[in-house]
């Protein structure tokens, strides 16, 4: 998946898996095979609300309540100084979610590997309408669909803390 990203361009990659987080030792180890890609460790948390991006500036430290519905998980990963981003949304259900009223996603997805045309314009659609941040991720399985869609971002990034620095201080302007 690194050099995919980089073979790509790429000069940053969030690495998220399914409700664990990568072990820290192996983020290390490949932060030092490729030292020009920014790799970022974060987690696919499941929600019975959908899924979401949770990056954090400790995640050893933390305690994310498991399988939660969204109006809990947000605030809690906001208390740990992480952000929460709105992964693959309308995917299975294109409803208006009613804890969009209780808890703020810091993003979300309007563009990935894993949504139609159609998901992808409500994404985009009700992220223009409530002021949310968009995504664009490649929501990679697989090697060969890294950098199928990416963000370019107006500043780059060392870390994941640099990262989250940036998505709540656009947040903060958004909400305004």
């Amino acid at each position: 998946m690194c050099q995919a990203a980089l073979d790509r361009g790429l000069t940053g990659i969030g690495l998220t898996e399914h409700d664990v987080w990568w072990p820290a030792e192996e983020i290390d180890r490949l932060q030092a095979h490729f030292p020009t890609l920014v790799i970022m460790r974060g987690i696919e948390h499941s929600s019975p609300d959908g899924h979401f991006l949770l990056y954090l500036p400790e995640p050893e430290r933390a305690e994310i309540p498991s399988y939660c519905p969204a109006r809990v998980l947000i605030p809690a990963v906001h208390d740990l100084g992480g952000i929460a981003i709105w992964a693959h949304p309308f995917r299975w259900e294109q409803d208006i979610p009613i804890w969009i009223k209780e808890a703020r996603p810091d993003g979300m997805e309007v563009a990935s590997s894993n949504m139609d045309r159609v998901v992808q314009d409500i994404a985009m659609g009700f992220a223009v309408k409530h002021n949310i941040m968009m995504f664009q991720d490649s929501d990679a399985h697989h090697h060969k669909t890294i950098g199928a869609f990416a963000n370019d971002f107006p500043e780059s990034f060392s870390g994941v803390a640099d990262f989250i620095r940036y998505v709540q201080e656009k947040n903060k302007e958004l909400v305004k």
